[in-house]
Protein backbone atom coordinates (compact mmCIF):
# COMPACT_ATOMS: atom_id res chain seq x y z
CA UNK A 1 0.00 0.00 0.00
CA UNK A 2 3.03 2.24 0.58
CA UNK A 3 3.04 2.69 -3.51
CA UNK A 4 -0.58 3.62 -3.60
CA UNK A 5 0.08 6.47 -0.91
CA UNK A 6 3.11 8.29 -1.87
CA UNK A 7 1.71 9.91 -4.82
CA UNK A 8 -0.93 11.25 -2.34
CA UNK A 9 1.78 12.51 -0.28
CA UNK A 10 4.66 13.63 -2.82
CA UNK A 11 1.22 15.91 -3.77
CA UNK A 12 0.62 16.91 -0.56
CA UNK A 13 4.50 18.10 -0.20
CA UNK A 14 4.46 20.14 -3.02
CA UNK A 15 0.83 21.58 -1.95
CA UNK A 16 1.91 22.36 1.41
CA UNK A 17 5.49 24.38 0.55
CA UNK A 18 3.25 25.73 -2.04
CA UNK A 19 1.10 27.45 0.69
CA UNK A 20 -2.42 25.97 -0.48
CA UNK A 21 -3.95 25.64 2.80
CA UNK A 22 -7.14 25.85 1.49
CA UNK A 23 -6.51 23.01 -1.74
CA UNK A 24 -4.60 20.87 1.33
CA UNK A 25 -7.40 21.59 3.61
CA UNK A 26 -10.46 20.94 1.09
CA UNK A 27 -9.01 18.04 -0.73
CA UNK A 28 -6.46 16.26 1.48
CA UNK A 29 -8.16 16.32 4.55
CA UNK A 30 -11.15 15.57 7.04
CA UNK A 31 -12.80 18.02 9.62
CA UNK A 32 -12.96 17.56 12.47
CA UNK A 33 -9.48 17.20 12.49
CA UNK A 34 -6.99 16.41 15.38
CA UNK A 35 -2.82 17.45 15.33
CA UNK A 36 -0.21 16.51 17.70
CA UNK A 37 2.59 18.51 18.16
CA UNK A 38 4.70 18.69 20.45
CA UNK A 39 2.73 16.33 22.59
CA UNK A 40 -0.22 18.64 22.86
CA UNK A 41 -3.31 17.66 20.66
CA UNK A 42 -4.67 20.61 18.57
CA UNK A 43 -8.61 20.08 18.21
CA UNK A 44 -10.11 21.45 14.85
CA UNK A 45 -13.26 21.42 14.98
CA UNK A 46 -14.32 22.62 11.22
CA UNK A 47 -12.93 23.37 8.38
CA UNK A 48 -12.14 27.18 8.91
CA UNK A 49 -9.90 25.58 11.85
CA UNK A 50 -8.02 23.36 9.77
CA UNK A 51 -7.12 26.04 6.77
CA UNK A 52 -6.33 28.33 10.11
CA UNK A 53 -4.18 25.65 11.26
CA UNK A 54 -2.39 24.51 7.93
CA UNK A 55 -1.79 28.31 7.16
CA UNK A 56 0.36 29.27 10.10
CA UNK A 57 2.30 26.23 9.76
CA UNK A 58 2.95 26.50 6.28
CA UNK A 59 3.76 30.28 6.89
CA UNK A 60 6.69 29.26 9.51
CA UNK A 61 8.09 27.09 7.11
CA UNK A 62 7.94 29.75 4.33
CA UNK A 63 9.62 31.87 6.89
CA UNK A 64 12.55 29.81 8.25
CA UNK A 65 13.37 29.66 4.32
CA UNK A 66 12.04 26.12 3.52
CA UNK A 67 11.51 25.63 0.00
CA UNK A 68 10.80 22.05 -0.86
CA UNK A 69 10.18 18.98 1.63
CA UNK A 70 11.31 15.66 0.07
CA UNK A 71 9.97 12.19 1.17
CA UNK A 72 13.35 10.43 2.51
CA UNK A 73 10.97 7.40 4.25
CA UNK A 74 7.52 6.14 3.54
CA UNK A 75 6.00 3.52 6.49
CA UNK A 76 2.26 2.32 5.92
CA UNK A 77 0.23 -0.03 7.72
CA UNK A 78 -2.80 -0.85 6.27
CA UNK A 79 -5.90 -1.04 8.52
CA UNK A 80 -8.15 -2.77 6.47
CA UNK A 81 -9.28 -1.88 2.88
CA UNK A 82 -10.71 2.06 3.55
CA UNK A 83 -7.87 3.18 6.58
CA UNK A 84 -4.12 3.28 6.69
CA UNK A 85 -1.68 4.59 9.72
CA UNK A 86 1.55 6.41 7.45
CA UNK A 87 4.51 7.48 8.86
CA UNK A 88 6.81 9.92 6.77
CA UNK A 89 10.30 10.69 7.09
CA UNK A 90 10.30 14.42 5.67
CA UNK A 91 13.82 16.58 5.06
CA UNK A 92 12.71 19.85 4.21
CA UNK A 93 14.98 21.84 2.55
CA UNK A 94 15.90 25.41 1.38
CA UNK A 95 16.23 26.57 -2.23
CA UNK A 96 19.52 26.09 -2.45
CA UNK A 97 19.18 22.54 -1.35
CA UNK A 98 20.24 22.63 1.90
CA UNK A 99 18.47 20.09 4.77
CA UNK A 100 16.90 22.39 7.18
CA UNK A 101 14.66 19.79 8.93
CA UNK A 102 14.41 16.10 9.11
CA UNK A 103 11.83 14.48 11.05
CA UNK A 104 9.02 12.15 10.42
CA UNK A 105 5.02 12.62 11.38
CA UNK A 106 2.56 9.67 11.46
CA UNK A 107 -0.86 10.02 9.71
CA UNK A 108 -4.46 8.09 10.10
CA UNK A 109 -5.49 8.46 6.70
CA UNK A 110 -9.10 7.12 5.48
CA UNK A 111 -10.30 6.04 1.83
CA UNK A 112 -8.89 5.14 -0.29
CA UNK A 113 -11.32 7.14 -3.11
CA UNK A 114 -9.84 9.38 -2.19
CA UNK A 115 -7.24 9.08 0.26
CA UNK A 116 -7.84 11.95 3.41
CA UNK A 117 -5.75 12.59 6.28
CA UNK A 118 -7.94 12.41 9.40
CA UNK A 119 -5.32 13.29 12.00
CA UNK A 120 -1.40 13.49 12.46
CA UNK A 121 1.03 13.26 15.10
CA UNK A 122 4.74 14.97 15.03
CA UNK A 123 6.89 12.42 16.61
CA UNK A 124 9.03 14.29 19.54
CA UNK A 125 12.64 14.18 18.93
CA UNK A 126 14.59 11.28 21.46
CA UNK A 127 17.10 12.79 23.20
CA UNK A 128 19.85 10.36 24.41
Amino acid sequence: MSGALRPFFERYAERYMAGDAEGVAADMYEAPFLAVRGGSPIHLADRDAVVSHLAQVMGAYRDSGAAVAEIAGLDVIEQGDSAALATVRWIVRSQTGDALKDFRTSYQLVGPDPWRVLSYVNHDTVRG
